[in-house]
């Protein structure tokens, strides 16, 4: 990662800090959850030598195995506005999110959250390249998990703006201490 990169995600975990959304983003390495690392790879493979593989290479039979914890993210104006629209959301996190397919990010997320994602979802078009993601959920129905997410951009040939690819695993929340040591990067 470039360091103008490394800056950008610097700025967004200073603003989630702040703002106390329960985030930090990191360059996708290290994951904890090894289906992050293989759909990390996936990734770079379907890339090839472009920026970010096309949405067309990320095909059903390629994302099988992350489809149940997988959600496509699209970026809309709506009256001049940017928002974000869920256009796919995976049945494991629909079960403990309820199902956000077809939703405006506003419909789904707690306003006070809303910044948080919309922040990443920003970051990672902007930077056109994948980020790791930790979450320290706040929402009462989910207070009890954290989670770790591969968030990346998809490009579309008729689009200038990419989908968000965002594949997310969670776990029970261990301690109510310290953010960050619940997903720390494994040492070999």
């Amino acid at each position: 990662m470039q360091e103008g990169q490394l800056a950008a995600l610097n700025a967004l975990n200073a603003r989630a800090k702040a703002a106390g959304w329960g985030i930090a983003a990191s360059p996708p390495k290290g994951f904890e959850h090894p289906r992050l690392n293989d759909v990390c790879a996936l990734w770079h493979d379907k890339a090839t030598r472009r920026d970010m593989p096309a949405r067309a290479d990320m095909t059903a039979r390629a994302m099988k195995p992350f489809m149940p914890q997988m959600t496509l993210i699209e970026r809309a104006r709506d009256s001049g506005k940017a928002r974000y629209r869920i256009r796919l959301h995976g049945s494991v996190l629909a079960r403990y999110s309820g199902d956000a397919t077809g939703k405006w990010l506003e419909e789904v997320v707690d306003a006070q959250r809303v910044g948080a994602f919309a922040q990443i979802y920003d970051t990672v078009i902007a930077l056109r390249t994948p980020l790791r993601i930790l979450t320290r959920y706040q929402a009462p129905e989910l207070d009890y998990l954290d989670g770790e997410s591969f968030v990346a951009p998809l490009s579309v040939p008729t689009s200038g703006v990419p989908l968000i690819l965002s594949v997310t695993y969670t776990k029970p929340r261990k301690d109510d201490m310290s953010f960050a040591p619940s997903f720390a990067p494994r040492t070999a």
